[in-house]
């Protein structure tokens, strides 16, 4: 973003938050006219886990400018680096199966797609990024496994299911 842009941004985030800080409430009640009931609990969640950088539970202009460029304007590594962190529940550095079929299922959902074939997708997926058979994915498996996929790419940033490929 240029100088302008920022503080185009900076002007509508003190309209929106005059104290500063954009606070979970606010946010959960934007993706709640958005997303269907329940699920914007979980994104919203996912989000303060990885942008709330100082545990306050509130984003200040900093944390949301981050978050916003990240999630809009980032290279595909970069966004593939921020969904690893999505994925990554408990912040150990690596996705577990559960994990990733827990994320996947939210994606599902999110998308008002049926979950039952979202285990198999997100084991199908696991399977193809652990080339090293440990049961876990760390960040440069996870984001090298992804960047040879163009429709996993597609699925982990965006969510979009359209046009899935199948994996045999």
């Amino acid at each position: 973003y240029d100088e302008q842009e920022i503080k185009e941004w900076y002007r509508g985030f003190k309209q929106d938050c005059p104290d500063g800080q954009l606070g979970k409430d606010k946010i959960l009640d934007m993706y709640s006219m958005i997303l269907p009931t329940g699920n914007a609990q979980v994104f919203v969640d996912q989000i303060f886990r990885i942008f709330d950088k100082d545990g306050n539970g509130s984003i200040d202009f900093k944390e949301f400018m981050m978050a916003t460029d990240m999630t809009a304007s980032g290279s595909p590594e970069e966004k593939l680096r921020w969904a690893f962190k999505m994925y990554d529940k408990d912040s150990s550095g690596t996705v577990e199966q559960k994990e990733m079929i827990e994320i996947i299922e939210t994606l599902y959902s999110m998308e008002g797609a049926s979950t039952e074939s979202a285990g198999d997708r997100a084991n199908k997926i696991f399977e193809q990024l652990d080339v090293n058979g440990d049961g876990e994915l760390d960040e440069e498996e996870f984001v090298k496994g992804c960047m040879e996929d163009d429709e996993l790419v597609r699925l982990l940033n965006s969510g979009t299911m359209e046009g899935e490929v199948q994996y045999d």
